[in-house]
C-alpha cells in the first residue's frame, strides 16, 4: 500500500474519531476513559500522519513548541492555497496578554502553555485545515473551502475552547483568551492582500478588548 492511500486511510480514521469524540462530550463519567483513549488515537495519528508526510518529503519544518507549522512553511502553504483557486478563509490569532504575562512566569511554564494552545487548536481544526505559528503570540489558520458564517463558527469554536480551558491549573496567574481575525480569498489578487485584511480584523479584535472575533455576525 503506497504512502498516499495509507495517508487517505488515517485521514478518514482521524475525521471518524473526531466525531466520536464530539458524541462522547456529555459528561458521562463511565465514558470519561474511552473519551481519553481516543484523544491518545488522535494524537498518535497525527505523529503518524507527518510521518507519513516527511517519507514524502513534503513536511517543512515544524514550530517546536506549538507543533503547528513554521512561519516559514505557513507562507509556503498559504501561497500553494491560493494558487489553487479554492476557496478558503485566512485566520490571524493573536494570544491575548500572553506576552505581558509571560515576564512574570517561569519560562516552562509559558512553553507548556504554547504547547497547550497547539494542542487545541489542532483538536478545533478539521483534517483539512492547516494551522502554523506566525508569531511569538500570533498563530494564523487556513481553513479550506469555507468562508462567511462557516469560518465565523471555526473561529469562535477555538475561541471557546481556549476560554474554556483550565489555564490556573499551569499556573494561578494564567488566563488566555484569544483574538482572532479572519478573511476570505474573495477577489484579493495575492495570499499577502488576503493576510493583511486578516490581520486589520485581529487588530480590531484586539482594540476592541480582545476575546472575541472579527468580523462578527453583525457585519
Amino acid at each position: 500500500m503506497s504512502a498516499e492511500t495509507l495517508r487517505d486511510e488515517d485521514l478518514r480514521l482521524m475525521e471518524l474519531l473526531r466525531h466520536m469524540r464530539e458524541e462522547l462530550e456529555r459528561p458521562i463519567p463511565h465514558l470519561e476513559a474511552l473519551r481519553l483513549d481516543l484523544e491518545r488515537a488522535l494524537e498518535l495519528l497525527q505523529v503518524r500522519n507527518e510521518a507519513l508526510l516527511r517519507a514524502r518529503g513534503t513536511l517543512v519544518q515544524a514550530d517546536p513548541l506549538t507543533g503547528l507549522l513554521s512561519k516559514e512553511a505557513f507562507g509556503e502553504a498559504l501561497a500553494q492555497v491560493h494558487q489553487s483557486g479554492e476557496v478558503f478563509s485566512l485566520v490571524w490569532v493573536g494570544l491575548d496578554g500572553l506576552s505581558q504575562v509571560t515576564r512574570r512566569l517561569d519560562p516552562g511554564v509559558v512553553e507548556e502553555a504554547l504547547r497547550r494552545v497547539g494542542q487545541l487548536v489542532r483538536r478545533a481544526l478539521r483534517v483539512s485545515d492547516i494551522a502554523g505559528r506566525v508569531g511569538e503570540v500570533e498563530l494564523a489558520l487556513i481553513l479550506r473551502g469555507i468562508s462567511g458564517d462557516r469560518a465565523f463558527g471555526v473561529c469562535e469554536r477555538l475561541r471557546v475552547a481556549v476560554l474554556k480551558y483550565p489555564w490556573q491549573t499551569l499556573h494561578p496567574e494564567l488566563q488566555l483568551t484569544l483574538s482572532l481575525g479572519f478573511a476570505s480569498r474573495g477577489d484579493e489578487p495575492s495570499p499577502e492582500a488576503v493576510a493583511e485584511r486578516a490581520r486589520r480584523f485581529l487588530a480590531e479584535a484586539v482594540d476592541s478588548g480582545g476575546n472575541q472575533t472579527f468580523p462578527g455576525l453583525y457585519y
